[in-house]
């Protein structure tokens, strides 16, 4: 009977061994093969790879994977010293496998270049950043040293007197030798216009309020003759003052969103608050063109020459407007504050018999909105010319008290420079 039992014991054992066996051999089969990589076949001398051992089951095994690189044990990621072609071994257990790696020498520059985003700038408080890359594309600003007319100069560059210099950069080599770039102009300006203001007056002869505004604008010119007044009439038909009507200005109400009258613009775009202080406050702006005006008339036809010089280039494109006005004009104008004895205006009657009308736009030699200034011809230190010619308008009462008011605009339609000359007069840059 015992040994019966002990039989049985040792089938049962058997019986357990051999399942066992076989489970090992169908889920757990041995890997048979290794494969190396590396993330790059080609390298330069000094630059990193990283390998990756992997087995034919799929298992990546480069943690518990030996490198070497002629017998030499490597760590990875591995830099090559040397240029060369390199085979490298990844042995795991005793499988091993291989791949080869082409090592370059670092590449040499033979030429670098200078470059810059802007070539001009105000010479007292403006700069600019320079740019050197090798011709392998490698930025090596800070490296180079630059050096202009005056010696050399520090990134970004700055000149303390305007003018003309001549910059280069010289870039030195491991071996000593050294790249001398390009030569770059660069242009330190000085400004050499005034800056001057416009102050468009929105009004009607029909308009009760608006000889208020009237009022400030003369003030605000009384103040300061760079404040340039316009006045752009919205009459109806039947008005007394019909004839002041300036026909592009219901375009304008609509583009510049007036809704009221009167209403003043500063240099078209932004609110005046009928103070003195607002335009004047932007007369110390520095603008990068001024403008001269040299005009003519013969018989009914009006001839003009309108220029813009640039002291420094435009990143924008720029406009020109040329208006016509005319001064002097005698026309009934209604009067709210004749009872006011605050108002300059108190019983002067209303409405106002002999109100007189001054800066009346009676015309435009350009789009109302402005014609395209070249985009070469508002380059630094460049000049625009614009000749353009008028037939009198009908509505003009008498042509020696016509002027014309120019300006320019710059993209949101904010006027950058403007200049005011009588009919007849050469007004030269100021």
């Amino acid at each position: 009977m015992k040994i019966k039992s002990i039989l049985k014991q040792l089938a049962v054992v058997t019986f357990v061994v051999f399942a066992f066996a076989c489970s090992s051999s169908d889920d757990g089969a041995a890997a048979s093969s290794i494969t190396v990589s590396g993330d790059s076949s080609t390298v330069f001398v000094g630059e990193s790879v990283s390998f990756t051992v992997t087995n034919n089951l799929g298992t990546n095994v480069t943690t518990s994977s030996e490198l070497t690189v002629g017998g030499v044990v490597i760590s990875n990621p591995y830099a090559f010293s040397a240029a060369g072609s390199f085979e490298v071994t990844a042995t795991n257990g005793g499988l091993t496998s291989t791949t080869t790696i082409t090592v370059q020498p670092i590449p040499v520059p033979t030429a670098i270049t200078l470059s810059t985003a802007t070539d001009s700038f105000w010479y007292d408080d403006g700069q600019t950043l320079l740019l050197v890359v090798t011709d392998l594309g490698n930025e090596v600003t800070i490296n180079s040293t630059l050096t202009a007319d005056t010696g050399v100069v520090t990134n970004p560059v700055a000149f303390a007197n305007p003018g003309t210099y001549n910059v280069v950069a010289t870039y030195t080599l491991e071996d000593g030798s050294v790249l001398t770039s390009n030569t770059l102009e660069l242009k330190a300006v000085e400004s050499t216009h005034t800056t001057k203001v416009m102050v468009e007056d929105y009004t009607g002869s029909w308009c009760q309020y608006c000889p208020r505004l009237a009022y400030a604008l003369e003030q605000a010119v009384a103040t300061d003759d760079n404040i340039i007044p316009v006045a752009l009439h919205r009459e109806y038909a039947g008005d007394p003052g019909y004839s002041l009507h300036f026909t592009p200005v219901i375009s304008m109400l609509n583009t510049y969103g007036i809704t009221g009258f009167p209403s003043g613009r500063v240099n078209r775009t932004m609110n005046w608050n009928e103070s003195t202080s607002q335009p004047v406050g932007l007369l110390s702006a520095r603008q990068k063109m001024g403008l001269a005006i040299n005009s003519s008339i013969s018989g009914n036809t009006i001839t003009a020459e309108v220029r813009v010089h640039y002291d420094l280039k435009t990143t924008s494109e720029n406009r020109i407007v040329v208006y016509l006005l005319e001064n002097g004009l005698v026309y009934p104008q209604v009067n709210f504050y004749n009872g006011d004895p605050s108002s300059p205006y108190y019983q002067q009657g209303n409405p106002i018999q002999d109100f007189v009308h001054n800066h009346t736009a009676r015309a435009t030699f350009t789009d109302v909105y402005g014609d395209a200034i070249p985009y070469e011809d508002s380059d630094t230190d460049s000049t625009f010319t614009g000749n353009y010619t008028l037939t009198v308008p009908a509505s003009v009462q008498n042509t020696a008290n016509l002027e014309l008011v120019a300006f320019v605009v710059g993209p949101d339609n904010t006027v950058l420079n403007v200049q005011k000359a009588d009919l007849g007069e050469n007004k030269d840059f100021d």
